[in-house]
């Protein structure tokens, strides 16, 4: 469900679009081609926003928040460039096994996938580029975070500039729009750019945590509804139980258990708020992603979602 305003009525002119959000999957779609997916994982009732400024088919920023943490994932399309940056206040967040705080950049190129976990609080850049933009010299080939306070704290005074001045940009000074995306453009591949190879080696080894955390993730999706031993997890991952354990809290922060009680809860509501469950008892659905404690479970909800399951479905009428 959402709730804002759009700055303009007319968004063909503008292409500055704002709106608040009480449901994490409606704030997800805003990113249009990447796929993302967001689970909440604290507990809570969810307000995020999203403010989204676009300066043509070759470049899109979005300044996002999210009051809760969330579980992120998320693919960048054919041809198009991600590059995220936290703002000052924002607590740190993990992205591919990896802390990135506001003095960190993250590079994510075409047909690379991120993951990770988002924090309580989180104020967020995610600049959305065309490869066409960006010189065809391999500097950004892999997901990267580099760590740069002098360019980082350029580049979020760049992007508050150019959001400042976006509409005029767009409407009245198509030279100044064109040096505007240079200069952004320029800034991103001398951050890219520039070796951080500490880091880069920190990422190499965690590469392996980032595959066994998506098997076993995607095995938790798919067999929601059959039930989810953890035995077998471990078995569909190729890990122990332990190395299993340090997967997950490296990655978004919790443990296989408690994502798998988080993905029951969060999947229960999407079927509530769903038009096409109307029909179904709240109990059926809640059997149908293995709920089988139902005092312990509506407390769960409760204290994910700040409502009892009950009340999560007069919302479709609002």
């Amino acid at each position: 469900m959402t709730s804002g305003t759009v700055e303009s009525t007319d968004l063909l002119k503008s292409r500055v679009y704002d709106a608040c959000f009480r449901d994490i999957d409606a704030q997800a779609a805003q990113y249009q081609g990447y796929g993302q997916q967001y689970q909440q994982l604290s507990r809570g009732p969810f307000e995020g926003r999203c403010r989204f400024f676009t300066f043509g088919e070759d470049l899109a920023i979005n300044f996002e928040t999210a009051n809760r943490a969330l579980s992120v994932s998320a693919l960048t399309p054919p041809g198009r460039y991600g590059a995220c940056i936290l703002l000052d206040e924002s607590p740190p967040c993990a992205l591919n096994a990896a802390t990135v705080s506001h003095q960190d950049v993250v590079l994510c190129p075409e047909r690379r996938i991120l993951e990770g976990q988002t924090p309580e609080g989180l104020s967020m850049f995610c600049l959305d580029v065309s490869r066409e933009l960006l010189p065809d010299d391999g500097s950004i080939v892999t997901v990267c975070m580099r760590t740069d306070p002098e360019r980082s704290s350029q580049l979020r005074e760049l992007v508050r500039a150019g959001l400042d001045a976006s509409v005029a940009l767009r409407l009245e000074h198509p030279a100044a729009l064109r040096r505007f995306k240079s200069s952004l453009v320029d800034l991103l591949w001398l951050i890219a750019a520039r070796p951080d190879v500490a880091r880069d080696t920190r990422l190499d080894r965690k590469a392996r945590a980032i595959r066994v955390f998506r098997r076993a993730r995607d095995y938790i999706h798919n067999g929601l509804s059959d039930g989810i031993s953890i035995v077998t997890l471990c078995r569909e991952a190729g890990v122990s139980r332990r190395s299993l354990e340090s997967v997950f809290r490296s990655v978004i922060g919790v443990s296989p258990a408690s994502y798998i009680r988080v993905l029951q809860l969060n999947s229960v509501r999407r079927d509530l708020l769903s038009e096409a469950c109307a029909g179904e008892s709240i109990g059926a659905i809640a059997a149908r992603y293995g709920v089988w404690h139902w005092s312990r479970f509506s407390r769960y909800y409760r204290l994910q979602f700040g409502e009892l399951p009950s009340e999560t479905r007069p919302r479709q009428s609002c």
